[in-house]
């Protein structure tokens, strides 16, 4: 029996009704750093891990010598040293797009919500404020989704879905993407390129569908926010280190943007200090945060889990497992 050591909680199992298979024991712990996941991992097979797991660092690689393959829950893999996997030959590996419809309409319901401003109006009317909430939201001159123009960063499974319910709602949508997509497909989503510096420029919205690396660490900043025309949005359900908080903070406070929406942050979860926890009243009405949720319903929780669990089966069984993200030939 190969022993899978799983990083989520055995509530998650239960809760959502997850069946494990039947080849793999799978052993529960709640890990929080490198000594934990060290001990946790002695004499197990396989590292399960989801998005908001500590991280998987050097160290730990090079200290866990029974592991044989580290399977993410979802598209995301920074949290792992995939660099110090290789060099051990230890395949990491992710599940992209099964929760790629859950994002692209966990986005849509942030990017209607900012431009209505529903968080500020539920939270006034409940507070006795019902006729000056009322003029005070249709003096602000809310949008349509029909009105603005979408800039999308990031133009991968997740940015083509939310390119598509867009469209549908007839905004206009644009994007960049380090890797341009060909014509064909730029017509199939009814997008046009842009560069970036112009994307964010002639865009009313903003929001972000890249992985984390080396070139996207921090690629919307004090420059880029500049950049986006006065009273837009931003919204990130992609990873906190990709925007700078304190430029955000301080774009929010002076009025530069009319709204942001932050699923991910830097770190997680926000410590006490954190520049988006201590806004004015003002600049708060202008955020909407979430905890990291945009790809997690029970249905495509489910579908991330049973989708890595069949491939930690797949590798058991003596096959190549399915998307390797480190250039690891396959399972030593």
């Amino acid at each position: 029996m190969n022993k899978v050591l799983s990083l989520f909680s055995q509530e998650w199992f239960k809760n959502n009704n997850l069946d494990i298979p039947e080849e793999l024991e799978v052993h529960f712990v709640k890990a929080l750093n490198e000594n934990e996941i060290i001990a946790a991992c002695q004499k197990m097979d396989y590292l399960f891990f989801p998005s908001s797991s500590p991280l998987i660092t050097a160290r730990v690689i090079q200290n866990v010598p029974s592991i044989k393959m580290i399977q993410s829950a979802g598209i995301g893999f920074d949290k792992v040293d995939i660099k110090a996997a290789k060099l051990l030959k230890i395949p990491v590996c992710n599940s992209p797009g099964d929760n790629a419809g859950t994002v692209a309409e966990f986005t849509i319901a942030q990017l209607i919500t900012l431009q209505r401003r529903f968080f500020v109006a539920d939270r006034e009317i409940k507070a006795g404020n019902y006729q000056a909430t009322r003029e005070l939201l249709i003096n602000s001159g809310l949008k349509e989704m029909c009105d603005i123009r979408l800039g999308l960063v990031g133009f991968g499974t997740i940015g083509k879905r939310v390119a598509r319910l867009s469209r549908a709602c007839g905004s206009r949508v644009s994007y960049y993407d380090p890797f341009r997509a060909d014509e064909k497909t730029e017509t199939e989503y009814q997008v046009d390129y842009l560069p970036l510096k112009k994307l964010l420029s002639s865009c009313d919205a903003i929001t972000l569908h890249l992985p984390l690396n080396d070139q996207t660490y921090g690629i919307i900043g004090q420059n880029e926010i500049d950049l986006m025309p006065a009273g837009s949005l931003l919204l990130n359900t992609s990873r906190g280190e990709l925007v700078d908080q304190n430029a955000l903070a301080r774009a929010l406070e002076n009025g530069h943007l009319y709204g942001a929406a932050m699923d991910t942050f830097d770190p997680e979860p926000l410590p006490a200090g954190h520049p988006l926890l201590n806004l004015s009243v003002e600049a708060r009405d202008r955020l909407l945060m979430t905890p990291h949720t945009a790809g997690i319903t029970r249905g495509s929780l489910k579908r991330l889990i049973t989708a890595a669990l069949d491939n930690i089966v797949r590798a058991m069984g003596g096959e190549k497992p399915k998307n390797i993200v480190n250039n690891v030939g396959g399972v030593r």
